[in-house]
């Protein structure tokens, strides 16, 4: 066998490929995420220029969104375990699907509202409840490699939906926009018809779930442990409002960095973020690991802020860009350690209450939406150098409370597998 076959054949075989559940999700994800590239390029610009709506009217619907999937994320997971992980997973989809197309209709500015409430809950439900389809599907590592492999097939997708979104900016064009707008809500009709052809096996009957949801099960509200780790993720998940709010503002106005450098900074991310993903995952794959993953990534993205920091003080533009090149290399490494201590919201879940438990944790990330563009975005650009190191300070200790709370479950996981 050739260097290329045997490669490809060695490559397929880590990644799973050869399942075809493995297929289905990758396939699944990359439409989803092609569409939502090319959505999120081109989404303020079509609400401000094509449908005439205020930025910060725009603005006030999206924190509504947000603040209504703050509140009933948690009620979907709770019914995914009811009526299934697959079937609430295809539901998202659909709703998202009809709920992006309503946009193209939306000329009133409370139907956008309405809208982006519905959109904005359904898109913030639903990483929790594919994790949960994932968590049903796989086991330890090869749910660790899922989801590495899952995380890079998004990215790229991204890339490429935001690419595709360079041909409305550029032009102008209303109807280009509007077919932007189109293929995004295409794009979940595919990622649902792809879901549909999974078989996912759910720990009980829709008689037992419909049962058991009468009942008073176990609550992530009721469990410190699972409290503990959804703030640490919430903290933790500043380093996807640095990358996606500050670093724009910071390196275009508080630097002596080339602008050009920001774009040159964001494909370095997602490059190293798509070649490493997998091979992390895969590394801290067990509960154990997934704590050091955890303390790694908040050493990490301690050292990110303070390279940060550094570099609004340097006054040679290339020796700043080079600062700021290390900033996001340690990053982009914290963002993949974080990702990879998820393991820690699958272990310390109930099966029989996954997509509950699940959609909590994500409630982590939903906070960090709803707190983070607020608590840190005019801050650091306003003061620099001590906001820097002490948002870097709040998620190193947020690495560390994982490991500091759970390690000892992790001996006496270690030591029933001895017995």
């Amino acid at each position: 066998m050739s260097a290329g076959p045997a490669l490809w054949a060695r490559l397929s075989s880590v990644l799973m490929l050869e399942r075809r559940e493995t297929r289905l999700l990758l396939a699944s994800a990359t439409a989803d995420s092609f569409g939502t590239g090319i959505f999120t390029a081109t989404s303020v610009l079509f609400f401000t220029h094509v449908r005439g709506f205020d930025i910060t009217s725009v603005g006030v619907a999206i924190s509504l969104g947000s603040l209504c999937a703050f509140v009933l994320s948690p009620r979907i997971g709770r019914l995914a375990d009811r009526v299934g992980a697959k079937k609430s997973l295809i539901t998202l989809f659909v709703i998202r699907a009809a709920g992006y197309g309503l946009y193209l209709l939306a000329t009133q500015y409370w139907l956008f509202a309405v809208l982006a409430c519905v959109v904005t809950t359904a898109d913030r439900s639903s990483p929790a409840i594919n994790m949960t389809v994932m968590g049903r599907l796989f086991e330890d590592k090869e749910r660790a490699t899922i989801l590495g492999t899952m995380y890079t097939a998004r990215n790229g997708a991204i890339v490429l939906g935001s690419l595709a979104a360079t041909l409305p900016v550029v032009t102008g064009s209303t109807s280009l926009y509007m077919v932007g707008v189109a293929i995004n809500a295409a794009s979940f009709i595919a990622a649902a018809m792809l879901v549909a052809r999974l078989e996912v096996p759910e720990p009980a009957t829709a008689a037992d779930g419909e049962k058991r949801g009468r009942q008073r099960g176990p609550s992530p509200l009721r469990d410190p442990r699972y409290l503990a780790i959804t703030v640490v993720n919430g903290v933790a998940m500043t380093h996807n409002t640095i990358l996606s709010l500050v670093l724009p503002l910071w390196v275009t106005e508080a630097t002596h960095s080339p602008h050009w450098g920001l774009t040159t900074l964001l494909a370095l991310n997602g490059a190293l973020a798509m070649a490493a993903q997998v091979p992390v995952n895969r590394r801290f794959a067990d509960f154990g690991a997934a704590l050091r993953a955890a303390v790694l990534g908040g050493a990490a993205v301690f050292a990110a802020c303070l390279a940060y920091a550094v570099s609004g003080s340097v006054t040679q533009g290339w020796a700043a860009l080079a600062v700021l090149v290390v900033a996001m290399i340690a990053h982009t490494a914290g963002e993949c350690l974080f990702t990879a201590s998820t393991p820690l919201s699958f272990e310390l879940a109930p099966k029989e209450s996954l997509g509950q438990y699940l959609s909590f944790y994500n409630l982590g990330r939903v906070g960090q939406d709803l707190v983070g563009p607020v608590l840190i975005v005019a801050p650091l650009v306003e003061h620099g150098t001590p906001v820097w190191l002490l948002i870097g300070v709040a998620v190193l200790a947020a690495g560390f409370v994982p490991w500091v709370l759970l390690r000892r479950h992790t001996l006496a996981t270690s030591e029933r597998a001895v017995v």
